[in-house]
């Protein structure tokens, strides 16, 4: 068949993809966001998520070669940050913060631009894409762009396509930050936490959750709770990281497993809830008009 030169960035031949050699997933960040595709950071609020995302942004502008001990591509190092929810004193604040005392170096961090401005973005990013080499985008938050029903698949999909097919011209990455459902607070990290459609999951190619730590305040647990390009051993265990005074996180080196991070204050009620013979879905049932969301797989699991 033949297609015009137009076009090439829209079609391609089943034979030239079978002649590519050596074609694997390729990584932004090591293991965490596969390049040219839609990626997630979702947690509770307070979390941390904005910071960890301006300081993955800064560390790409400034060449380093690892992000909390995960090895970064070699590339442009160019980034676009949609801010919704601050304002240009917020960034500055963190950006203080964030850097320190550190010499101001103009060259690299003016790789990494911010709009505070929603009307016309999409527009506004492709022209960026089409005249600039950009590794990421990063869209902080997904619920204030998205202004259809959260919870309609067909409605979600239909707006992060538009996204997709920026990814997929352009070869850049694109991380939505997003939140996880109220009562969710306190359960094993899983993608049935994540506000909204299933839709929103089901067309990332990686999602990273992002919670604390249930006994020290300043620990955070970084979790890939959805990675298409990683081994599922990977999603077994959180990264534990530190958040430190400059708003900033440290990977402890240390991990632990997902089971580890669930709140069970419940356990007691439901134990003699169990001795007083009820169900695991009466159980469930109870727990829930309590306060607590704990699913039958997981009351399964604790009270053996």
């Amino acid at each position: 068949m033949e297609i015009k030169k137009e076009l090439k960035n829209y079609f391609i031949g089943a034979d030239e993809i079978r002649n590519l050699e050596n074609l694997q997933e390729d990584f932004l960040v090591e293991k965490l966001i596969p390049k040219g595709t839609l990626c997630a950071l979702v947690g509770e609020s307070d979390t941390g998520k904005s910071s960890l995302l301006r300081q993955l942004a800064i560390s790409l502008a400034y060449g380093d070669k690892y992000f909390l001990g995960f090895k970064l591509s070699e590339s442009c190092r160019n980034v676009v940050y949609v801010s919704t929810e601050d304002s240009k004193i917020g960034t500055k604040k963190w950006l203080d913060k964030h850097l320190g005392e550190d010499i101001i170096q103009p060259e690299k961090l003016e790789k990494v631009v911010f709009t505070y401005l929603t009307e016309n973005l999409l527009h506004n990013i492709k022209l960026i894409a089409e005249t600039n080499c950009v590794d990421l985008i990063i869209i902080d938050s997904y619920s204030d762009l998205f202004s259809g029903d959260m919870n309609k698949a067909t409605e979600v999909r239909a707006f992060l396509n538009q996204y997709n097919e920026l990814a997929n011209i352009y070869g850049v990455t694109i991380v939505f930050l997003h939140h996880t459902k109220k009562s969710s607070a306190g359960l094993r990290p899983n993608k049935n936490s994540i506000l909204g459609s299933q839709g929103f999951e089901a067309k990332m190619r990686s999602v990273l959750m992002l919670t604390k730590d249930t006994k020290e305040s300043s620990l955070r647990h970084l979790s890939i709770i959805k990675g298409n390009y990683v081994d599922e051993k990977e999603k077994k265990e959180s990264y534990i990281l530190k958040f430190n005074e400059n708003l900033s996180f440290e990977y402890t080196g240390e991990r632990s497993n997902l089971d580890n991070l669930e709140n069970d204050d419940y356990l007691p009620i439901a134990r003699q809830m169990r001795n007083d013979g009820m169900t695991l879905r009466q159980i469930s049932d109870a727990l829930k008009k309590l306060g607590y969301e704990v699913s039958k797989s997981s009351l399964e699991r604790k009270l053996k």
